[in-house]
């Protein structure tokens, strides 16, 4: 363990050091960021701005489950060698400034680092900064960083008590045991020889906290989630804002693992939709803040919830990111109104133009009728190439409801556009559902 004790790297405030980030990913519970912009909006229309909305389109699925990101300690510092006050670095090559009140100072480690335990993969720099002054501290990231998680070591001492207060809530992940670390309110914690690694949720450029009380000294370390590309079906939005996140034509909330039912579901507020492509109404679970708890997961989904499974907050992912065809249905028929005549067909029975048959005109209310109790249809059979056209067709053949089989692929293919005539491609029909217009 290291001596706490007059250890100090004065000459680290001389001159520029430059280190590598030399810390990998580690696994902590985080909120994933999916935008390059402060998140100041509610997407979803629930009274929650989506830097601290736990499910930013509230379909049940925490944003944490649809869009994942990756967490990651800083490497060691470079100390400015033009202001004492101010260090830099990368976060998984994210730039960030910290910026102190007092000037800085740094220790080759943390303080005891063998206190917080190994499976959070607290880093042990050289250096680590030092405080021993009343200070005010802020954290300053090139691009949102989701939920900032900060560490502290040995604050305070068994004869000093000495408070932190913070810009943002805060999350306690792990504290020393006993009355070391007590967390007096949402905002402030004290440590008396104290230990903790803690949570801002949300999403921010900027966080700060004020070491209130001198002391010999603490050290402090953080690390942040990187968002990582989470647009599964790629139609330009994020899952964690995608009503239908793999454009399978079935909602989300519908596919979580918990029990929503179609009757349960609501006209979506704020901005969140299915996406292009999809044929799933722009439905959700909840689209008012008196239907969501306070991290705006609806409370049909959490603890109590009629849909709710397991007792706990929200649902997993359940088939939301597996194409799953869940619009399969079959209409009856009608029965009341004017009798239609089916006026086209192909049959193999042999009844086109028997005397009396009126085939195909007797199978009513159709727009061709397909006959046959030995027989298959058959589309032409084609393979595709890598560029994604058939072999052997012409592209100044191809003409709009052109189908045929992709034997590549293995899908009926048809001919179509899905941006209203911008652009035309050939495209898997995986989906039966049963469009009223």
């Amino acid at each position: 363990m290291m001596n706490k004790g007059t250890l100090t790297l004065a000459g680290l405030l001389m001159c520029s050091l430059f280190f590598s980030q030399i810390s990998g990913p580690q696994v902590l519970p985080h909120k994933p960021n999916h935008s390059s912009t402060a998140k100041l909006i509610d997407s979803d229309g629930d009274g929650i701005t989506d830097n601290d909305d736990r499910d930013d389109d509230n379909d049940g699925i925490p944003d944490a489950l649809e869009c994942p990101g990756q967490f990651f300690w800083t490497g060691p510092l470079t100390y400015s060698a033009v202001d004492n006050k101010v260090a830099t670095g990368t976060i998984n090559g994210i730039n960030f400034t910290y910026t102190s009140s007092q000037p800085l100072e740094a220790t080759g480690g943390m303080y005891n680092h063998g206190a917080f335990p190994a499976s959070y993969g607290v880093p042990n720099n050289n250096p680590t900064i030092k405080n021993t002054q009343v200070t005010i501290n802020t954290l300053t990231f090139a691009s949102p960083m989701t939920d900032p998680v900060l560490v502290f070591s040995s604050i305070g001492s068994p004869v000093i008590s000495v408070p932190i207060t913070f810009s943002n809530p805060i999350e306690v992940i792990w504290a020393s045991s006993g009355t070391s670390l007590v967390v007096n309110s949402p905002t402030k914690i004290t440590g008396t020889e104290g230990f903790v690694i803690l949570r801002i949720p949300g999403v921010f450029t900027s966080i700060s906290f004020n070491y209130t009380i001198a002391e010999n000294y603490a050290n402090f370390t953080f690390g942040a989630t990187v968002p990582l590309p989470c647009d599964y079906d790629g139609d330009g939005i994020p899952n964690s804002l995608d009503l239908d996140s793999d454009n399978d034509g079935c909602l989300d909330a519908l596919e979580g693992d918990e029990n929503v039912l179609t009757s349960q579901l609501v006209a979506a507020g704020g901005t969140v939709t299915v996406g292009p492509g999809s044929i799933a109404p722009n439905n959700n679970i909840c689209a008012s803040s008196t239907c969501v708890d306070s991290q705006g997961i609806p409370l049909l989904v959490n603890s109590g919830g009629a849909a709710d499974v397991g007792s706990d907050q929200g649902q997993g992912l359940g088939s939301s990111q597996n194409i799953n065809a869940c619009n399969s249905c079959y209409k009856p028929g009608t029965v009341s109104g004017t009798t239609l005549d089916t006026k086209v067909g192909i049959t193999s029975l042999g009844r086109a133009g028997t005397p009396g048959d009126n085939w195909p005109m007797v199978r009513k209310g159709g727009w061709m009728a397909l006959e046959s109790k030995t027989k298959g249809f058959v589309l032409n059979r084609v393979p595709f190439n890598a560029s994604g056209n058939p072999v052997g067709i012409a592209p100044a053949d191809f003409i709009e409801g052109m189908t045929v089989y992709d034997t590549t692929n293995n899908c009926l293919k048809i001919y179509t556009t899905k941006d209203n005539g911008a652009t035309y491609g050939w495209y898997c029909i995986s989906i039966q559902s049963c469009p009223d217009v």
